[in-house]
């Protein structure tokens, strides 16, 4: 976005004052990238297509600049420079597939967006002023990595006996990895990891996660036992170069940032990265590419830190629930390979309860499944590294809203249910793994 168009909109919102009060900066630098009249599409049949050995995604993609949003056995949503529009429909037409139009404007979607968060942050503002309280946290808006910071160090000095907060490395242009352990007992109680954020365009997964760590220290002294007697691990955003450049730059941004060796590309898409089934399908060994894989597995400094910060700890790990978006599903291993994990009865039991309670509490659908045949074989991603590198039983990549309509450009006014049934899933999780022996 334009800075003009920006102040426009700001100031159409009212709210350049609060802004210009958090010493939030409008970077000029770069040039942000437009969506101008680029429209969404959804196409289906696109198995059909791969049976007459047409890979109509990545045809898409390379022929056509096309940018994919999501690709299954399904369907594949892709959005469409304006300029390319005509061409790729004819591509389609020549195929014989048919493209739904999913959004006829995708800069109009980050407008509003981006507005509508505008807006809300300014009462927001209003409200805070009269309560003075010290975090800017809410859940009427997508905030920025300070904020989300600054409100995981609030948690740290507010509970300080049972609250840790860790670096545990850099990226590329040197901002902290962060992660907060909650917990009574460290030594003892079995474990829990949530991380959210790997991909930089799935603003709705740090906003969940960071409402998980809400939801429970808003309440700790009245939580049940099966939520008191576990050591949580929370990482809200596990690729903050590649989220704040999406906050800044580019929307739909999905890797880090870390620069290319070989030609001008930037980033590495980190949930292609980790240790299983890495040079494998469903990922891609072009650095230009949305799903390439890196150089090597963990050459990237987020997956290695976390790797190393996990595998000292993989004693009572006993979960590691990712968040992602979106298609509202809640899926567990294997992803690399079309094979069920040993124990999937007791995966899909659990993921088809809080799919249950997910129905009664939002009235929204989740699926649960296993991973491959739902989202297509995809390796070097970070749950499959947790169950075969580290034996973790309970894992679940939890795809939260929404099916399509907004895709990863979810309107703030989403956020709150939405965060509500990422907490359901963890919450369902918990009561599975039950209170550690020490209570």
């Amino acid at each position: 976005m334009t800075r003009p168009h920006l102040l426009m909109l700001l100031l159409l919102a009212g709210a350049i004052e609060p802004l210009l009060a958090s010493n939030q900066t409008l970077d000029v630098n770069e040039i942000p990238q437009r969506y101008d009249e680029a429209q969404l599409w959804r196409i289906y049949n696109i198995s059909e297509a791969m049976q007459r050995r047409v890979p109509v995604g990545q045809m898409l993609e390379q022929k056509f600049g096309g940018n994919i949003w999501k690709e299954n056995s399904k369907f594949l949503d892709i959005s469409i420079a304006r300029d390319q529009l005509k061409a790729a429909r004819s591509f389609l037409s020549a195929h014989r597939l048919d493209a739904q139009i999913l959004s006829d404007n995708i800069q109009t979607m980050i407008d509003e967006e981006l507005l509508e968060g505008i807006q809300a942050t300014a009462s927001q503002q209003g409200k805070r002023a009269k309560k003075a309280t010290r975090s800017s946290m809410h859940w009427k808006d997508y905030h920025d990595l300070d904020t989300i910071y600054s409100f995981m160090r609030e948690i740290r000095s507010k509970f300080p006996n049972i609250v840790r907060l860790y670096t545990i490395g850099q990226t590329a242009e040197g901002r902290d990895l962060k992660v907060l352990r909650i917990s009574e007992n460290p030594r003892e109680n079995k474990k829990v990891w949530i991380d959210g954020g790997i991909h930089a365009r799935e603003w709705i997964s740090p906003a969940t996660v960071t409402f998980i760590l809400y939801q429970l220290m808003s309440n700790w002294e009245n939580q049940p036992a099966h939520i008191r007697g576990l050591t949580w691990y929370i990482m809200p955003v596990m690729n903050p170069d590649g989220y704040e450049y999406s906050r800044t730059t580019n929307r739909l941004w999905r890797k880090n940032r870390s620069p290319s060796r070989q030609n001008q590309c930037f980033g590495v898409d980190l949930n292609r990265n980790f240790d299983i089934g890495w040079n494998g399908y469903g990922s891609s060994t072009n650095p230009c590419r949305d799903t390439y894989r890196g150089s090597s597995p963990a050459s990237e400094l987020e997956t290695k830190a976390v790797a190393e910060f996990l595998a000292k700890r993989k004693y009572n790990l006993e979960s590691y629930l990712t968040y992602h978006s979106y298609g509202q599903m809640i899926v567990y291993p294997w992803a690399y390979k079309a094979v069920k994990v040993k124990d999937s009865s007791i995966l899909q039991r659990v993921g088809s309860l809080a799919a249950e309670r997910i129905a009664q509490k939002t009235g929204t659908t989740y699926r649960a499944a296993v991973t491959h045949e739902v989202l297509g074989i995809a390796g070097g991603g970070s749950d499959d590294w947790s169950r075969a590198a580290l034996g973790v039983k309970y894992v679940y990549t939890i795809e939260l809203r929404d099916r399509g309509a907004y895709g990863f450009v979810l309107p703030p006014r989403y956020i709150k249910d939405t965060a509500l049934e990422g907490w359901t899933v963890a919450e369902t999780v918990a009561q599975a793994i039950g209170p550690s022996s020490s209570g």
